[in-house]
């Protein structure tokens, strides 16, 4: 008894724990502690972990985190879908020592209603996951005029009329590349800094300006220039961008589309990029890329593409789909039925369009197409590369069977009964969802032209139809 009881105590100690655990529990633990706040407690546990089990992958990963400026976990903050088929916006923060890290955690809560209150990131909200990732500095401040802090992200004084704040692009990279699913874009907010920058995919931001924040997500998410002609610093010679062209022709203007079309408020306005001159803009002032509340038409079809250029509209089917060029068939025999099924992503105030099309092995598109979303699939569920790179979708010729175009569910399903087919064959069932972008009351579709087919996602099967003799 006197054993079990010295076995009891012992078990009650946090050492004889720890020291019975699994490297790789007690990373978890840790980060564990970190989600909910409890940094103190986690850099704590980081450290025995690193102690106990030095030359284990879970305790050299908890060495660098229980260094004074670190990473120390993760929280999804909203999380809609898989990070393999969502936007995720990391939201990380230089400057916050541990005293003031619980700011940095109210400051993240409140950037996806942020994001949510914009007309263009409200409509496609579902399409993101937001992530805090917490990040301890050392030291609060900002590099600059002869002085150097120890932050986790390395933020600094860029050269600019106002003194922007900007960030140790190799150092932040790094950074990012420590929080697991990450999409290489980010938010950044420097605690000291003042107003924002963004380069490759990272957005800086400094303290927690509303217009700034979003501003500097169109810059670092959508490639979009600022549409102001204040000057800030020598910006070099001028460089055309989705929102800023460097020719009067109309024809070289990258928003011609919405000029040819006549669209109200889509003009050439000189002025854009930091310059009164030379260099043109889409609209007078109408865009947060100048000094609006929310993006112009021309930004909103970029942002749109781009977000599509990551998220396919089809997020989950059935059956499994192999590449076309396989010609693995599903089989179907008299008196049986086979279901089709995809699950699509819904915008908030218009819905995807479904349509299926049942065709005879001859009428079957042949190029661009494959039964996983052109070249994005390997083998079912498998995503890789940008949307972009697979092109558009080659016309089908034949009407569809079915059209769905409303479905608060998402969900759609086809099905294919044997008794509906006259002759043994092989036949392909074809899916192709579309985003119009067509939102009721309003005369324009907010993607006016989608060069890349991004607004639109397939999937196809094979099936061998054998009638008994």
């Amino acid at each position: 008894m006197r054993q079990l009881a010295l076995l009891l105590f012992l078990w009650t100690l946090p050492g004889f724990v720890h020291a019975q655990r699994d490297p790789d529990e007690l990373l978890a633990r840790a980060e564990g502690l970190a989600a909910k706040g409890r940094y103190k407690e986690a850099v704590a546990a980081y450290k025995r972990l690193a102690r106990k089990h030095p030359k284990s992958s879970a305790g050299k990963k908890a060495k660098h985190r229980s260094k004074p400026s670190a990473y120390l976990g993760s929280l999804d903050l909203v999380r809609h879908g898989p990070s393999g088929n969502r936007v995720d916006v990391v939201l990380m923060g230089d400057g916050y020592t541990f005293d003031h890290l619980r700011a940095f955690d109210k400051l993240a809560e409140d950037i996806p209603p942020l994001f949510e209150r914009e007309t263009t990131f409200r409509e496609y909200y579902t399409y993101f996951n937001f992530i805090r990732a917490s990040f301890v500095s050392a030291e609060a401040g900002v590099d600059g005029f002869g002085r150097e802090y120890d932050t986790a992200l390395g933020a600094y004084t860029v050269r600019t009329d106002a003194g922007h704040v900007g960030l140790n692009d190799a150092i932040a990279k790094q950074r990012l590349d420590e929080v697991e699913g990450h999409d290489g874009m980010a938010l950044a907010f420097v605690k000291l800094g003042v107003l924002g920058t963004s380069n490759r995919g990272i957005g800086v931001v400094g303290g927690r300006s509303i217009r700034t924040t979003i501003h500097e997500w169109g810059h670092a998410f959508g490639g979009l220039r600022d549409e102001y002609s204040t000057h800030t610093h020598n910006r070099g010679a001028p460089s055309a961008g989705v929102n800023i062209s460097v020719s009067e022709k109309i024809d070289e203007v990258p928003w011609s589309h919405w000029l040819k079309a006549k669209v109200k408020d889509i003009g050439l306005y000189e002025g854009g990029s930091g310059r009164v001159r030379d260099v043109w803009r889409p609209t007078a002032s109408g865009c947060i890329m100048n000094n609006a509340e929310v993006f112009c038409r021309v930004c909103r079809e970029a942002l749109i593409l781009r977000i599509y250029s990551i998220v396919d509209p089809i997020d989950t089917h059935y059956p499994p789909v192999v590449p076309v060029e396989a010609g693995v068939a599903l089989m179907l025999r008299e008196d049986e039925k086979i279901e089709f099924k995809v699950a699509v992503l819904q915008p908030a105030s218009h819905h995807i369009e479904v349509r299926w099309w049942l065709l005879e092995e001859f009428q079957a598109p042949r190029q661009g197409g494959s039964a996983g979303e052109g070249s994005r699939y390997r083998s079912d569920e498998e995503r890789y590369g940008d949307r972009r790179d697979r092109g558009a979708y080659p016309q089908v010729l034949i009407r569809p069977v079915v059209t769905s175009k409303v479905n608060r569910s998402g969900k759609h399903t086809f099905v294919l009964k044997a008794k509906n087919l006259k002759n043994s064959g092989r036949y392909r069932v074809l899916c192709r969802a579309i985003d119009t972008t067509h939102l009721r009351g309003e005369r324009w579709p907010w993607v006016l032209s989608d060069p890349h087919g991004l607004l639109e996602s397939e999937r196809g099967w094979w099936v061998d139809y054998r009638k008994l003799e």
